[in-house]
């Protein structure tokens, strides 16, 4: 009598289930690692950056109003902020001939400082809101318009006016040795991404 033949054997659900939740826990390590090592994470962030300088830029010519993008250095986060009307970006130094810099079609001395100590408020917009960088995406020293060194640590500002002008700024982002520099433009409000450090200029 010829043996019978054995029956195919194959996997459990539980192993199955087991090596699902291997592959999972495999991807989620590396994933990340591959995202620095390819420089995904520090171009998209280049990118929402600036989107989010191009709405602003907008934002502050429809509503006729200063607005500001603030950038925390320290904690790798950036969102948008405008004042209730024109204001000015705060001087360096705060004597009458900074006012009269920042305000040159204001005569009244008492308005001028009235506009500087406007306050400035959050915006509630899904595309300006408050955003952290992805991954490990830092910020690098950060070049503005009508500033001599660049700003490495803290808060910085960059300012969008009503009248369709912009300060200028150099916003470095990096992860690992991939960089990628947000390039804000003065008349245009353009905002670009290049590839690794570009040259400042005034």
């Amino acid at each position: 009598m010829p043996p019978r033949p054995r029956a195919a054997q194959g996997f459990t659900l539980i192993e199955l289930m087991i090596v699902v939740a291997i592959v999972a826990m495999m991807a989620a390590l590396v994933g990340p690692a591959v995202e620095s090592f390819t420089g995904a994470n520090a171009r998209k962030a280049a990118g929402e950056l600036a989107g989010t300088m191009r709405a602003l830029f907008d934002t502050a010519a429809l509503r006729h109003a200063t607005c500001r993008l603030v950038l925390d250095l320290d904690a790798r986060a950036y969102w948008a902020e405008c004042a209730p009307g024109p204001a000015g970006a705060p001087p360096e130094r705060d004597d009458e001939k900074a006012l009269s810099e920042r305000f040159p079609d204001e005569t009244d001395a008492g308005v001028k400082k009235l506009l500087a100590a406007s306050t400035y408020g959050a915006l509630k917009d899904r595309v300006l809101g408050k955003r952290e960088l992805p991954g490990k995406v830092a910020f690098g020293p950060v070049h503005l318009g009508g500033r001599r060194d660049a700003v490495e640590r803290g808060t910085v500002y960059v300012y969008f006016f009503p009248g369709g002008r912009a300060q200028r700024a150099y916003v470095p982002l990096a992860d690992g040795s991939n960089l990628y520099t947000v390039v804000g433009e003065t008349f245009t409000g353009r905002a670009r991404v290049a590839i690794g450090k570009v040259e400042v200029r005034d």
